[in-house]
């Protein structure tokens, strides 16, 4: 739990820094289980509208922020996402434990 915390912390402040004045950001948290295999996914979704698709970054050295989809991308092993719905709306999402495929 304490990943999906961490995870859905850096989705949600990305969503508020990088989206022009976003009057909402909404969070959504699904368990799904594929045989005996069960993970959650959870997906961050906002108005759209940034200038640029999520991804990590490589931060200077003495800049402070940077680094949350290095993060977001360590703890699923590279499991994570970002789509548009048919409204615009960006959607990421980021799957622990590790399910994908």
């Amino acid at each position: 739990m304490d990943d999906l915390a961490l995870i859905a912390s850096e989705l949600v402040t990305n969503a508020v820094l990088h989206v022009p004045a976003a009057p909402w950001v909404r969070m959504g948290l699904e368990l799904t289980l594929k045989g005996v295999r069960r993970y959650w996914r959870l997906a961050v979704t906002d108005p759209g509208g940034a200038p640029t698709i999520p991804m990590p970054r490589t931060p200077e050295l003495s800049e402070q922020c940077g680094r949350g989809l290095w993060v977001v991308d360590s703890i699923t092993h590279g499991c994570w996402g970002t789509e548009l719905t048919n409204a615009g709306e960006r959607v990421v999402w980021a799957v622990i434990p590790p399910g994908c495929g």
